[in-house]
């Protein structure tokens, strides 16, 4: 599962490294465009989420490389602020330190749906937030929390979605999924 989750993520990064708006807007033909309100749009949004058993956390080194791996992700909170835990100096550690540029791809298998959050992400070595972000089974990677534990927390800039379940496919002339702008707080 964790072999075929990086392969749908590096996949997916590397489609949005070199799409282009031609082959793109070849792919959607005969696919249905629909427009999507922004509360719908996020609504579908938290159902493929919470569906999604693919969940990655890509984030890029200090020479510009990408690296993508799969993550445990808390539910997004309402303002779809992700949290993560991680090891305190592991390899994503150091490159948010270096670039805070992430995404947090989920990927629904059953439903051929993905969700893609990207944003700024930040260490949190806060004891009630890491009390808050915790999970029973984890004891074993860290057995001493407030030493070996920290939080990444991913404020959310844009969200995208595609996909074949709920019938959300990407713009057929630009190729662009539909999206929510965090910043602008608007649906495309």
């Amino acid at each position: 599962m964790k072999n075929k989750c990086r392969l749908i993520a590096y996949g997916a990064f590397t489609a949005l490294l070199l799409s282009t708006t031609p082959l793109a807007a070849q792919e959607n033909k005969g696919l249905p465009y629909q427009p999507i309100s922004y509360d719908s749009l996020l609504y579908t949004a938290r159902t493929i989420v919470d569906s999604a058993r693919c969940q990655v956390l890509i984030t890029v080194d200090e020479k510009g490389q990408p690296h993508a791996r799969e993550m445990s992700p808390f539910s997004p909170e309402n303002d779809w602020v992700i949290w993560l835990g991680t090891t305190r100096g592991s390899r994503k550690t150091n490159h948010i330190l270096h670039n805070p540029n992430v995404v947090v791809y989920y990927y629904d298998t059953k439903g051929k749906s993905y969700v893609s959050v990207s944003g700024k992400a930040r260490l949190v070595d806060n004891p009630a937030k890491k009390a808050k972000y915790w999970k029973d089974g984890w004891k074993i990677f860290y057995p001493d929390r407030d030493k070996n534990y920290i939080l990444i927390e991913v404020i959310p800039e844009k969200l995208e979605v595609c996909s074949f379940k709920y019938k959300l496919f990407w713009e057929p002339v630009t190729g662009i999924p539909h999206s929510v702008d965090f910043i602008t707080k608007h649906a495309d």
